[in-house]
């Protein structure tokens, strides 16, 4: 029977120098990325410079996520996290040298983006060796610190840096925290000689996906992980385009009341990691992962339509103390409350639990493709919906946006129900040990 986690750091070296790393490391690239925002948003072509940086950010994803991820199978984990680690060091110290103006941030964005994905698949294939026992755990407290060091980064530094230094010095401040990322990483490394970190696959077979590809297409819960994985991209990256216009139009508000959905969506992430962090067991990741997809459905059918309901079930129920309510509420805002924290605690615990199963279902020799492969997907799948998004927003407002993103999340968590039939999706004795 599978055991309750705790949500805690624990009290390996190791372990504890991989969380140091992580909040290190985001914290100064959200600093990186703010210099790089803020070079582009205030040249004289703002619009054009910032939606390159944009698709420089994401296109190396799709284009050499899968490669990268195979080179870190090929160094093994433990190697190719202090190798990425300095790839980035080096490409955001360069910018803060010789990077002179807004026209090449798109470059030093693409640059960085794509070293990242040799780093990236390392930092998550390391779960396994730190982790092994309880994943779910260590993905929580990844994503916990990862928010951290955003908002470290992004909204604490990056202001007062800029204010005193300037675009260099926000700039210097992020190498030099990159560079400290990378003489941690060195420590880390030598901690995991004897672990499966080290495990390396040949090179014939590092760079062939035949194996990769296998194993997604045998392993139900992998293949629903992947799936629900780039649902919630696409949810996530969705309600981002269409929150303006819903604000304004929808729920008659100025844009600055994103505030008021903002808190309740802050609140569910913190349910979502601390909850699910802690209850997220070997036999219940799949579940975990269905009921966030029925869950971001429903909210973004709520916040299509819900509200509309609401109002004719009050004019025509005759109920006196409903029909003052809806009189004296605004209904929109009234749903969209609730809906903002049901998203959060989903948008969360399915991102604790889709990675999870990948770090346990995956061969300690494969995981650096594993996750690469699961990036691509999903950046590959949220592009077109992304931009069908912008446009059906722009042209038919965002509640129709919001019942089509809907109708994704409720189709893939049907194709989730067809698979339940599976038996490689129920959890394996010797497969998906989260807990």
């Amino acid at each position: 029977m599978a055991r309750r986690l705790r949500f805690d750091v624990g009290t390996s070296r190791e372990l504890l120098l991989y969380y140091a790393s992580r909040y290190l490391t985001q914290t100064a690239q959200n600093l990186f990325l703010a210099g790089l925002f803020v070079a582009a948003g205030t040249s004289s072509r703002a619009a054009t410079d910032l939606s390159s940086v944009f698709v420089a950010t994401l296109l190396p994803a799709v284009l050499l996520g899968p490669f990268g991820g195979a080179l870190a199978d090929r160094l093994g984990a433990r190697t190719a996290l202090p190798a990425g680690a300095a790839l980035r060091f080096a490409v955001v110290a360069g910018a803060a040298l010789l990077l002179d103006g807004p026209q090449w941030a798109w470059a030093v964005a693409f640059a960085y983006s794509a070293v990242s994905q040799l780093y990236t698949p390392a930092e998550l294939a390391l779960v396994r060796a730190l982790k092994e026992d309880a994943p779910a755990r260590a993905h929580a407290w990844l994503v916990t610190l990862q928010f951290a060091g955003q908002g470290t980064g992004m909204v604490l530094l990056a202001p007062l840096l800029y204010w005193q230094l300037g675009l260099p010095g926000v700039l210097l401040a992020a190498a030099a925290g990159l560079g400290a990322n990378a003489v941690l990483t060195l420590f880390l490394r030598a901690g995991l000689a004897e672990t499966s970190a080290a495990v390396r696959s040949g090179t014939k077979d590092a760079f062939a996906f035949g194996a990769v590809v296998r194993f997604f297409l045998a392993e139900g819960a992998v293949a629903y992980s992947v799936l629900g994985l780039a649902a919630r991209s696409i949810v996530a990256r969705t309600l981002i385009v269409a929150m303006p216009l819903y604000l304004t139009h929808d729920m008659g508000l100025g844009q600055e009341a994103v505030v008021y959905l903002v808190l309740p969506g802050i609140v569910g992430v913190v349910v979502g990691l601390f909850w699910f962090g802690r209850r997220t067991t070997s036999a219940n990741a799949v579940e975990v992962m269905r009921g966030c997809l029925a869950t971001l459905a429903a909210a973004a059918f709520a916040a299509a339509a819900l509200d509309y309901g609401v109002t004719l079930a009050a004019q025509y129920s005759q109920i006196p103390p409903l029909a003052r309510a809806e009189a004296s509420v605004n209904t929109t805002f009234a749903v969209a409350f609730p809906v903002a924290f049901a998203v959060g605690v989903a948008l969360t615990a399915s991102l604790v639990a889709g990675r999870a199963i990948l770090s346990a279902a995956a061969p300690p020799e494969q995981q650096g493709r594993v996750f690469a492969v699961q990036e691509m997907v999903s950046e590959t799948l949220v592009a077109l919906p992304l931009l069908a998004a912008g446009v059906g927003t722009e042209f038919l407002g965002a509640r129709p946006v919001l019942a089509t993103v809907g109708a994704v999340a409720a189709a893939v968590w049907g194709i989730g129900e067809l698979l339940r039939g599976r038996a490689s999706l129920r959890p394996a004795e010797a497969g998906l040990a989260l807990s």
